[in-house]
């Protein structure tokens, strides 16, 4: 009986984090953020120079918030590590889209969810059903630290590109 405690003890903690890291990147920005304001000045008002027209960079960039979105919802002992891998590889196409088509306004945002999602990645790499159990922890902090590039994310696509995202309100209806 305890073996099947010990087991769901992974699922748990990732669970948490997964929906930790969706409550953070759907909170409203209500809040002053502490933890990335350095990070935000250097872009807001250059947005000309895009290498695609602006309604389909903030299509891939929105496109890109919201595959980010799915895989904190992954929840890879239910789901099964296919479906965690699926949502990684999801992201990763919406990231190259997004990172060749944002706007000089969103690019450092997009930069950010890159860095993040890399250690991801590195986090991932290698897992299976049988080595979840140790690798939890790292993915859990590199999915920590990929909500709060999701947030500076989801604020910059907000500044640049109004009415592309629906309040966190009504997602969730």
């Amino acid at each position: 009986m305890q073996l099947g405690r010990a087991r769901r003890y992974p699922s748990a903690a990732v669970a948490v984090v997964a929906l930790l890291c969706m409550l953070a990147s759907c909170s409203p920005s209500s809040a002053p953020s502490t933890t990335s304001p350095p990070e935000t000045p250097a872009a807001p008002a250059t947005s000309a120079a895009t290498t695609a027209a602006p309604t389909e960079a903030c299509a891939d960039v929105a496109a890109l918030k919201s595959s980010l979105e799915a895989l904190t919802k992954v929840r890879p002992l239910q789901d099964g590590v296919g479906t965690l891998t699926t949502s990684i590889d999801t992201v990763k196409t919406d990231l190259d889209k997004a990172q060749a088509s944002a706007s000089d306004a969103l690019q450092p945002s997009v930069q950010q969810v890159k860095t993040a999602f890399d250690g991801v990645q590195t986090a991932v790499s290698g897992l299976t059903t049988d080595n979840l159990k140790e690798k939890a922890p790292a993915i859990g902090a590199a999915l920590t630290q990929l909500a709060t590039a999701t947030r500076a994310l989801s604020s910059a696509l907000r500044e640049s590109c109004p009415g592309t995202e629906q309040e966190p309100e009504e997602q969730s209806r």
